[in-house]
């Protein structure tokens, strides 16, 4: 880490030395006749190769930095204007003042027809969009994602106010849990891309795809009403700027994984495309089910058939290489007539690696003398993983005329993630020392395309349709886990366990297989006509807006899963389990009278299901005043939820129908004081749908954590009431200050919770009766230009966000804690960044902090198991980016510098405060991450 920092020290020192000979120039430009500001007027230094300059704001300003000294020519320049020059002598670290005037130029001015696209992708797009947003917004640009390096929209989001990142993927938003927000690519719900929770998996988009991303956290009768946290809306790239290539290659060096020597699996020949779950699958033809479980014995046909499987039990010690990331991105603009077609493309191919040394503890009851836990296992997981993502985008649109837009916008991913776990540790309950290996891979396809069409009827009507389709196949093929132990203090080889006769396990000798395949299809038509009110004929910011639209959507989900034990027939020699796992699972000792596979699939191991949804709204937005709008509405969703699955055991029929219709309204109300600060009041219902596992009573055994996943059909919609207040002022172009205060209130909100069963521990959710959230937020975006004289602060912007957070639950259950906060929300949030950008000699620095708030992981309960918090951890990261002429760029950084402890603390002695006296339940260290890359446009 000492390296890192010296790098970056250097480099920051070594630039900004070059900035001690050049000065500034900076001033206002406005009409000759009327003395207003002329926006977007270009003003440049006459004779600069690369071109040195810029464009006037909303308010005729321009500043521009880093102008060699001595004795130049300024020209201002703007269509039907006659250009102007200024000659002008720059002094080092001083500023030339010109305030100036240009004339129309009369004599030249034709008529001149402009047809274009608005851009939506910089940071005074984006803000502007905020600014003019009916609802609470927050917003991030192209622009701002540049500056930071980020790679992915999760990394992406973490930078807008009231935002926090679980998992490095999934997003919470006001501190609360990743299954109250909703996700829109395009204007389109994404799919769930888990299996056990309700997330949209933000690592799936690269950074260079994003146009712009807003957040909205108050209703509209035309946004989804599933929300409580925020409604996310991405928006991937469609119109370019020019025609042309561009590659880049990323290397990756992580502290504590690259060139370490892990222990990994024999993998599959096409695990390196993520394409490696088909090598790994149950082939075709292979027994069923109903067969293998009819066999008393089984048969010599059923253990040929496990003979032939894959083994991939061949676990060595390999050094790690370091991470490798390439994208090649392909724009053009085709000139069709008098239409245009254009076209975004992108191809990015990844292969990360992590390492994770992972501390666990497991405790029985609290010792209140001793003042600690008695412990009942301690392990430590030796994790590596290697995830491959392949990634396509092709973006279309067809520009017929200014009026008439047709996208058509696709995306696909091809995810793999293989893991080796080793570990070591003992358990009381056994008196015994353990060696468990857990061997796994998962595949995940996922494709979202759109079309749809915006439509300017007349002057007045506009209106939007857009008809997705989204598929995600996810695959767990041959998942191995088993347990070999020892008693504590022997000195004796470890023996593997394994389950005698009709007994089953997850642990002991498992193989076990996953699909899942889940199609979403919706269409939305919207229509928005506007209405002139008089004596307002000429100024659109009081045009009355009058709002209808329709949604529908179809969800189908098919889950099954298929596993078995590997059993001793009580034949095999004690000396074969006692060997390493590629000489005991090889298919030579599987026989009738040595080892063989049992089928253990339950009747809960499938699950279908389906979701109906049909949706329809009217809005109105109101401007009473030049000062004073409302934008109101109701929105009408109807909601049927199915699941069909069976109870273990008894194999009974369980049969989720979840009908529910409601009604929907939001109110957004703004006071503008003056053009540059107005005030919001919102009030919106909503509500938050079970996900398909949540209901599903699917047993899942998850390695990691040593725990049993659970679902629970019993689980009831919850509902939300939102109040939102904010003050928001924009002093320059560019630039805005908030202050928010939120109210929310639960009916029913779902939990994650931790419980004890006769064969472990569960995590499992319910629905508590009752919560609320208050909570507060500061956001700055502020550019530190004329602050100074000198032109290297005049390079710097800052953008600050903050919220604090508090919240109380009602379980409505008898042993559960009352006075506590909602599982999985944060009492506090902090982003910083710091941003150096100098357009003129080619460089960006940024140095950015991220810090969120104690929050419960895992509700326990006052008797066996206490709640289990994730502690804060200060994350610190650093930017440099330098251009080399107008086609090379590369990117130096370091992520989580400080390389803080991943801890999850439970509250030992449940006095809600974590002291000394709590003690560790998982704690781990990612390790910094440095990137060096190279861009390439051509």
């Amino acid at each position: 880490m000492k390296a890192n920092l010296s790098l970056l020290f250097i480099l920051l020192f070594t630039t900004s030395l070059a900035f001690a000979q050049t000065g500034s120039v900076k001033g206002t430009v406005v009409d000759f006749k009327t003395k207003e500001a002329v926006i977007g007027a270009s003003v440049v230094l006459k004779g600069s190769t690369p071109p040195i300059g810029t464009a006037t704001d909303v308010e005729g300003n321009f500043d521009i930095s880093n102008i060699p000294t001595g004795k130049q020519t300024v020209i201002i320049s703007y269509v039907s204007y006659k250009p102007k020059e200024i000659a002008i002598e720059v002094y080092p670290n001083q500023a030339v003042l010109i305030n100036t005037t240009i004339e129309e130029d009369v004599a030249n001015l034709e008529e001149v027809k402009i047809v274009g696209q608005r851009q939506s992708f910089t940071d005074v797009s984006v803000i502007t969009e905020i600014k003019q947003a009916e609802q609470i917004a927050v917003g991030i640009s192209a622009q701002q994602i540049q500056k930071s390096q980020d790679r992915d929209a999760s990394q992406v989001v973490r930078r807008v106010p009231g935002v926090s990142i679980q998992d490095d993927r999934f997003v919470i938003i006001r501190g609360l849990n990743e299954r109250y927000n909703t996700v829109m690519l395009n204007d389109a719900i994404t799919p769930s891309t888990e299996v056990d929770v309700k997330s949209f998996s933000f690592d799936l988009i690269p950074s260079t795809a994003i146009d712009r991303m807003m957040i909205y956290k108050s209703g509209a009768p035309e946004l989804p009403g599933e929300f409580a946290g925020g409604i996310i809306k991405i928006y991937t790239k469609t119109i370019p700027d020019d025609n042309g290539f561009t590659f880049s290659l990323t290397g990756g060096y992580r502290g504590n994984t690259t060139f370490k020597n892990v222990l990994d699996y024999k993998g599959a020949a096409l695990d390196w495309t993520g394409f490696g779950a088909p090598d790994r699958a149950l082939p075709n033809g292979f027994p069923s089910t109903r067969r293998l479980q009819s066999e008393n014995t089984p048969s010599e046909a059923s253990l040929n058939a496990f003979r032939k499987l894959p083994e991939f039990y061949d676990l060595k010690s390999k050094s790690v290489t370091p991470d490798l990331r390439a994208s090649l991105g392909y724009n053009h603009i085709f000139e069709l007539g008098n239409m245009k077609l254009t076209t975004f493309n992108n191809v990015n191919y990844s292969s990360t690696n992590q390492f994770l040394p992972t501390t666990q503890f497991r405790y029985l009851s609290f010792n209140k003398e001793k003042q600690k836990s008695d412990i009942q296992s301690s392990y430590q997981d030796e994790l590596y993983q290697n995830n491959v993502r392949l990634g396509v985008m092709s973006n279309w649109a067809l520009i017929i005329n200014p009026n008439h837009k047709i996208e058509f916008r696709n995306l696909f991913n091809q995810l793999s993630n293989k893991e080796t776990n080793f570990r070591q540790g003992y358990n009381t309950d056994n008196d015994v020392e353990v060696q468990n290996y857990a061997f796994r891979y998962e595949s995940k396809s996922i494709y979202s395309g759109q079309l749809g069409g915006t439509h300017e009827l007349g002057a007045r009507t506009t209106v939007k349709w857009l008809g997705a389709l989204g598929t995600t196949f996810r695959s767990e093929p041959d998942y191995r886990r088993f347990i070999s132990t020892r008693a504590i203090g022997s000195t004796g080889p470890f023996q593997v366990e394994l389950v005698p006769g009709s007994n089953a396990s997850l642990t002991r000798g498992a193989r076990f297989y996953s699909e899942l395949t889940e199609y979403t299809s919706s269409f939305r038509a919207d229509i928005e006509h506007r209405i002139e009110r008089n004596g307002y004929e000429d100024d659109e910011s009081m045009q009355i807006k009058l709002r209808a639209g329709a949604y529908g959507e179809l969800k189908d989900r098919a889950f099954k899963a298929r596993w078995f034990n590997l059993t001793n027939s009580g034949n095999a020699p004690q000396e074969l389990l006692s060997q390493a796992p590629a000489q005991l699972f090889d298919s030579q000792n599987i026989g009738a009278n040595q080892l063989y596979y049992a089928e253990r699939t339950n009747t809960d191991d499938k699950y279908n299901a389906q979701n109906s949804l049909m949706a329809g709204y009217l809005g109105a937005y109101i401007p009473f005043s030049k000062k004073f709008n409302a934008s109101v509405g109701l929105r009408v969703e109807n909601n049927i939820q199915k699941l069909q699955s069976r109870q273990r055991g008894g194999g009974d029929r369980i049969r989720v129908n979840n009908p529910i219709f409601r009604f929907l309204p939001s109110a957004n109300f703004a006071y503008n004081f003056t053009e540059k600060s107005l005030v919001r009041l919102a009030y919106s219902v909503s509500v938050n749908r079970p996900e398909f596992r949540e209901l599903a009573p699917f047993t899942y055994y998850d390695f990691n954590f040593d725990v049993s996943r659970v679902g629970n059909p019993n689980l009831k919609t919850p509902s939300i009431q939102n109040v939102d207040l904010r003050y928001e002022f924009y002093p320059k172009d560019g630039e805005m200050i908030s202050v928010a205060a939120f109210y929310k209130h639960f009916k029913n909100p779902i939990e994650t919770r931790i419980r004890y069963a006769g064969s472990g521990v569960s995590f499992y959710v319910d629905n508590a009766k009752s919560a609320y959230t208050a909570g507060a937020e500061i956001e700055l975006r502020k550019s530190l230009k004329n602050l100074t004289v000198s032109p290297f602060m005049d390079n710097l912007s800052v953008v600050l966000n903050a919220s604090v957070i508090h919240s109380n639950v009602l379980t409505g259950f008898a042993g559960q804690e009352n006075d506590r906060q909602l599982q999985g929300q944060s009492p506090y949030l902090i982003n910083a960044g710091l941003y150096y950008n100098d357009v003129n000699r080619g460089w960006q620095v940024n140095a950015l902090y991220n810090v969120v708030g104690r929050r419960i992981f895992l509700v326990g309960d006052k008797d066996l198991q206490p709640t289990v918090y994730e502690m804060p951890r200060n994350i610190i990261d650093l930017n440099i980016v330098k251009a080399l002429g107008e086609h090379l760029e590369i990117k130096l950084g370091i992520q989580d510098l400080l390389n803080q402890r991943f801890r999850l603390i439970q509250d030992s002695n449940q006095d809600q405060k974590i002291s000394d006296v709590d003690e560790s339940y998982q704690s781990f260290k990612r390790g910094s991450y440095s990137t060096i890359g190279v861009t390439y446009k051509f």
